[in-house]
């Protein structure tokens, strides 16, 4: 069974954001780290991984220990923003166009940044909400329990 459309997104987003980090170097991440950031579980994860590895995504080789990975995202399957943009530099494009290019990529990579922004602060709500949730079942049980006794 493949991944869901939005799961393989979000791996692929995740490693090329991290990958962008690394400069495009091999990097070494825990499997709990890439389980947070992308919300996935366990099962999940290791089926994506192993399917972005067989399609040549990633290169992968084990880490210090079992808890540990290295990474390679291998990023000439598709063009990153700093390659499109070099490709645009690259061209000769008047020096309006090359102006309204860097504005666009600074927009994208700020929009990007909110945007990342945003998916914390809903995934920390989400574990507050769980959090409150449980503190509730704990005080409705000992409400039950209190009146099962009287």
């Amino acid at each position: 069974m493949r991944l869901k459309e939005k799961t393989h997104r979000k791996f692929i987003d995740f490693f090329e954001k991290m990958s962008a980090l690394y400069q495009g170097n091999e990097f070494e991440l825990a499997f709990s780290d890439i389980q947070r950031e992308t919300g996935a579980a366990s099962v999940t994860l290791k089926r994506a991984i192993k399917y972005l590895e067989a399609d040549g995504v990633l290169k992968i080789q084990p880490g210090r220990n079992s808890r540990y990975a290295r990474f390679q995202y291998l990023s000439d399957l598709k063009p990153t923003r700093d390659s499109i943009s070099m490709e645009y530099d690259k061209l000769n494009i008047g020096r309006e166009s090359k102006v309204n290019m860097k504005l666009l990529v600074s927009e994208l990579n700020e929009l990007t940044t909110l945007t990342e922004n945003l998916r914390r602060r809903v995934r920390t709500q989400e574990m507050s909400i769980a959090l409150l949730q449980d503190r509730l079942a704990e005080i409705e049980e000992k409400l039950y329990r209190n009146n099962n006794y009287q």
